[in-house]
């Protein structure tokens, strides 16, 4: 046992009287033994073990010194960093201690003298810092708790991280509180901030706008956002504060009045709407572009399907496609309403969903610049690259440019998570989204320089290399396919994936027993020990000799016979690493309709709606699950290239066969 490891039992709960006496105590007792040869990871860990201790004025004296160090280290430094949120409230919990005014009066007085130093952009980013949830930093500490619960005695190391998992939830749950009045103060300091904006939608009433420009401020380009629903004006401050006019749009406002009334329907002719108003308007310079994932991605498609000559750029994550696959026909078949009844009888991506968007040569008329930010584990990935891909094809002098990682649908509004479902995300991936935003949108509108990250039409982030490429299109994201067959054999238990093509009568039978819609097992996280498939069959390929770079679509051809004619497929893949860990590629799996397969075999030719990038390991193995179930239109919901129609409460779903051929290759596309 070291002799410097100091006893600690920890307290049941994150917060309460207890564990701040249990901190100080632990705190008071490391203080005399702390060291670190690192001059300024010394005084940031002592700082934090002396505001522990309650020793407030020891540690603004600490942080002060800390700040010396940092200015005379000769480096480039960020603009602003978290480091400032202690600093402030080491200086309150000082000014505090000293003068004995109370604490809020203390904070009130650090935080404007803290904000009014800083520009726009500095002031929003580290007003987002201080407004993090306090859920979010109570159940660190409480989880960090629990894992020290059997532990008798903390190491050093081990007692300064608690110090600072501690103070971060002591210091946010004591400023909290005090902080929506004094950023409202700010903001009227900063901008002009219009929350009653009506604009007159064409033949259908108006819609409801917010606006937020800088004060004293030029004719300045616009940011448009085009909502479904009213949400937080953040998004809007954060374009005022990067030298924009923010302006968010209601959808709720228009369709005749009622947000329920026809989302998809209208939307494209009430953001021209908007952007004809915000031209004309004195604060704009006339140039409006327009940004949003999910529903408001495909706003801004919407509204460039017949462009304003104002309009010039988008932005756009995650877009929604409507009458694709993840419109909810579900949801629309198991509890209708009128605009859902409505849908219902559209169940093919017909004309009433092209009038929507973009559809064909449309998109021959969009030539502003595009950006698409997407990613492996986006649950939206086809419908962002629906757009990219029909762009191009109507339009090859297209400027858009596309970003994918290892991200989900809510990348873009919580920032890229470094542990995704499970899986720890490449460093290289932990990019600002946001920020990245900015600076194309200053590249197109301000004639700034064109990120680094953004030089190619396609770019992408190869998971466990910790590296992005960069290709002129999808297709290059690869040289050459390696073509896998399924094979009826064994391997491990499972059936093979093998490199030479097997027999083509030989074949694997799966018996299905349907499923309705969130029956069945729990779907594994991204990293996991086990697959748990349902309905589904495994193969798997022998282990690698060598790192293998996997970049873009999967393909290939499927040769099957069921006992009934229309079924549903799904393909999902995996790297199984040396250690036993499934790692899955892309997330949800891809999703096919076959039709026709009782009459004898029938041959699906198979390109992926989704993209992955990955470094394969030496001594992974790659995974094929090929699952098989009843259409989703019998299950409750429904496929797109049929009919539509409730689930029956009186015919049981049947169980059935389906025998996968030898013929059946899956072809996976190879970087390096």
């Amino acid at each position: 046992m070291a002799a410097e490891d100091l006893e600690f039992r920890a307290p049941a709960a994150a917060d309460g009287a207890a564990t701040a006496a249990a901190m100080r105590s632990l705190a008071v007792r490391a203080l005399p033994v702390y060291q670190n040869p690192n001059r300024a990871q010394f005084l940031t860990n002592l700082s934090a073990l002396q505001m522990v201790a309650g020793e407030y004025q020891a540690a603004d004296a600490t942080r002060r010194s800390l700040e010396e160090v940092r200015a005379g280290a000769k480096r480039v430094p960020p603009r602003i960093d978290m480091a400032l949120i202690y600093d402030m409230y080491a200086r309150a919990r000082a000014a505090s201690a000293k003068t004995h005014v109370p604490f809020d009066r203390a904070f009130a007085q650090v935080f404007r003298e803290t904000v009014t130093g800083l520009d726009d952009r500095d002031a929003f980013t580290l007003e987002q810092w201080l407004t993090t949830p306090l859920s979010v930093f109570r159940e660190n500490l409480q989880s960090t708790l629990d894992r020290l619960r059997t532990t008798a005695r903390l190491s050093l190391a081990q007692t300064v991280d608690l110090a600072w998992t501690y103070l971060s939830f002591e210091a946010f749950a004591s400023f909290a509180p005090l902080l929506e009045p004094l950023i409202a103060e700010d903001d009227a300091r900063r901008y002009v901030i219009d929350s009653s904006v009506m604009v007159s939608a064409p033949d259908h009433g108006q819609i409801s706008a917010l606006v937020i420009r800088p004060k004293n401020a030029p004719r300045l380009p616009t940011l448009l956002e085009f909502r479904i629903s009213a949400d937080p004006r953040e998004e809007a401050k954060e374009c005022a504060a990067h030298g924009y006019v923010g302006v968010i749009a209601y959808a709720q406002a228009s369709g005749k009045g009622s947000a329920g009334a026809a989302p998809y329907e209208h939307d494209g002719d009430d953001a021209r709407a908007v952007i004809d108003w915000i031209a004309h308007e004195p604060w704009s310079d006339g140039r409006i572009a327009m940004y949003g994932s999910g529903y408001s991605a495909f706003a801004a498609w919407a509204a460039a399907k017949r462009p304003s000559a104002a309009l010039k750029a988008l932005a756009v994550a995650s877009a929604v496609v409507p009458g694709l696959p993840q419109t909810s026909f579900a949801q629309a078949a198991s509890a209708p309403n009128a605009i859902e009844r409505r849908w219902l009888k559209h169940p093919g991506f017909d004309r009433y969903w092209h009038q929507m968007i973009p559809y064909e040569k449309d998109f021959a008329r969009i030539d502003m610049p595009v950006l698409t930010i997407t990613g492996y584990y986006d649950e939206r990935e086809t419908g962002s690259l629906y757009y990219f891909t029909q762009h191009y094809r109507y339009n090859p002098h297209a400027d858009q440019t596309l970003l994918v990682g290892p991200y989900d649908a809510q990348a873009m509004q919580r920032g890229a998570l470094p542990v995704l479902d499970g899986y720890a995300i490449d460093s290289a991936a932990l990019i600002d989204l946001h920020e990245l935003r900015f600076d194309w949108f200053d590249h197109v509108l301000k004639g700034a320089p064109a990120p680094q990250l953004l030089r190619a039409r396609v770019n992408f982030e190869v998971m466990g290399a910790n590296e992005w490429r960069h290709a002129a299109s999808l297709r290059a994201m690869a040289n050459r396919a390696a073509r896998l067959y399924l094979d009826s054999s064994r391997l491990r238990g499972e059936y093979r994936l093998a490199g030479h093509e097997p027999p083509r009568q030989r074949f694997v039978e799966q018996k299905v027993e349907p499923v309705s819609p969130g029956d069945g097992v729990v779907p594994p996280a991204i990293l996991s020990r086990t697959l748990a498939p349902r309905n589904a069959v495994v193969f798997l390929s022998g282990p690698l000799h060598r790192p293998l770079e996997l970049a873009g679509a999967l393909s290939g051809q499927l040769t099957l016979h069921a006992s009934r004619s229309e079924l549903d497929l799904s393909i999902a893949l995996y790297e199984l690493l040396p250690s036993g860990d499934y790692f899955e590629l892309f997330a949800p799996p891809d999703e096919l309709c076959a039709n026709g397969v009782a009459q004898g075999r029938r041959s699906i030719v198979y390109r992926s709606d989704r993209l992955t990038s990955v470094q394969l390991a030496t001594g992974s193995r790659l995974v094929v699950v090929l699952g098989a179930d009843a259409p989703a239109a019998e299950r409750a919901g429904g496929c797109p290239a049929r009919s539509v129609r409730a689930p029956s409460r009186t015919h049981p779903l049947v169980p059935f066969e389906v025998r996968w051929y030898g013929g059946s290759f899956i072809e996976i596309p190879i970087a390096r």
